[in-house]
């Protein structure tokens, strides 16, 4: 049929083919990239054996298990296929990759960035940072995007936005709050994959306790060092990521069904 049409009408054809074809990729695009903000559920396990402390410390993980859909009871996080790409990407997936991580977080993390920089920023005039900046990181790309979301106020803003923070003095909270809870999430995830005992992973939790206690008075408080730190450490391309779990952190926060609800933080 086709071929009975006159030369023009192939041209017409291809023009509208051409842009339904970017329609449908640009929509499809928009939508792939589209943040799915899907509500909390707070799965748990009916066979879950944690005491009190366990439950409390594994909690610090919630906003992040709750994207993964995680039990939020158990020591076991999904299945170790689940959690193998994770553990790659993070390059964890050796027990020397694993402690050698592990132990940053635990002796620096990103407290190391955060509370220089910061500090930085509140006293040292301009002119000094780059000095200040290069004498304690080199050339590193982290520190690089520490300063700038700190130093334009970007992160405060946004953060301000979503009513995640209130004040600009809750910037002092800090980070140890995410430090603390991806040290939770990654002892879970290697113990899951057998790259670490149980007792290991619990003695990485204890630490990430200790230091959540140490430093914080409310899962409100943790909760805002937590999503600073997110904040900040979560590269531009992962907007989409950042927008769900920032999503999923409100309900963290405010359902009653929350281990942050249901679980008390320990008195000092």
């Amino acid at each position: 049929m086709l071929e009975n049409l006159p030369w023009y009408s192939y041209v017409i054809f291809a023009i509208a083919a051409a842009s339904y074809a970017y329609r449908y990729f640009k929509i499809g695009k928009e939508e792939y990239d589209a943040p799915d903000l899907v509500k909390a559920k707070f799965n748990r396990s009916p066979n879950s054996q944690l005491n009190d402390e366990q439950l409390f410390a594994v909690a610090f993980y919630t906003p992040i298990s709750e994207w993964w859909k995680a039990d939020s009871n158990t020591l076991s996080f999904l299945t170790a296929k689940e959690v193998q790409p994770y553990l790659e990407g993070w390059g964890i997936d050796t027990p020397e990759g694993y402690w050698g991580l592990t132990e940053y977080f635990m002796k620096d993390g990103r407290r190391w960035y955060f509370d220089f920089i910061f500090h930085m920023i509140q006293n040292e005039p301009k002119e000094n940072w780059d000095q200040l900046m290069e004498g304690k990181f080199g050339q590193n790309e982290r520190a690089e995007r520490y300063l700038k979301h700190l130093s334009t106020g970007e992160t405060l803003s946004v953060l301000k936005q979503k009513g995640i923070l209130t004040f600009d003095s809750e910037m002092q909270l800090g980070v140890a709050g995410y430090d603390a809870a991806i040290l939770t999430g990654q002892a879970r995830k290697a113990f899951t994959a057998k790259l670490i005992s149980e007792e290991e992973a619990w003695k990485v939790i204890s630490f990430a306790r200790k230091l959540a206690l140490e430093t914080f008075s409310s899962w409100e408080e943790f909760g805002k060092s937590f999503a600073l730190g997110f904040a900040l450490d979560m590269r531009e391309d992962y907007h989409t990521y950042k927008e769900e779990v920032f999503h999923l952190y409100k309900q963290v926060l405010e359902d009653d069904n929350s281990p942050w609800n249901t679980i008390d933080w320990p008195a000092r």
